[in-house]
């Protein structure tokens, strides 16, 4: 009986009791961040074409960096290819029970071969162009077969990056 009560105790005490750590890796995220590429933006006379990611997790927070090659083309004026690293934090949707890549954010762009007066026009698209596509694809969703996982979905606790690996604390109460 004394057993019993004080296993209750520990299980109604314990907040780990009621809450479940999903582990996501880096290669899982990339993956997922794969299959969305290449993204293209035309507009006006300008395309911009993304391909390659490269998934960066960034320890301490709950941010995402993504390395990308960059092709530029303003026909009868200039072509050019080049680098670029995108950042933006994981954001959870409580109804979709999914992950999102949400605010993104161009922190660095290097195109060869393309005149300085046309790097903000590629810039600028290149920021429309995965802002959108990005925030509208799951980079995780919870799996509607795992128990735990369809139990959890409802409440997240914290996201946090360490050792190439998201964790992310979800709360079943």
């Amino acid at each position: 009986m004394l057993r019993c009560c004080l296993l209750s105790m520990l299980v109604f005490f314990s907040p780990s009791a009621f809450s479940y750590t999903l582990e996501i890796t880096e290669a899982e995220i990339q993956a997922k961040i794969s299959a969305m590429m290449p993204l293209e933006k035309k507009q006006f006379f300008v395309t911009v074409r993304l391909s390659d990611p490269k998934v960066e997790l960034i320890k301490g927070s709950d941010r995402i960096g993504l390395y990308l090659n960059v092709e530029a083309k303003l026909p009868g004026i200039a072509k050019g290819a080049g680098r670029g690293r995108v950042t933006g934090r994981i954001a959870y949707n409580v109804d979709q029970g999914a992950f999102y890549f949400k605010d993104a954010q161009i922190e660095h762009l290097e195109i060869d071969k393309l005149a300085p007066k046309y790097a903000e026009t590629v810039k600028f698209l290149a920021q429309s162009v995965v802002s959108k596509s990005m925030s509208q694809y799951p980079v995780y969703q919870f799996k509607e077969t795992d128990m735990k996982q369809r139990m959890a979905k409802a409440t997240l606790e914290s996201v946090e990056i360490k050792d190439q690996r998201l964790f992310v604390v979800l709360s079943f109460f």
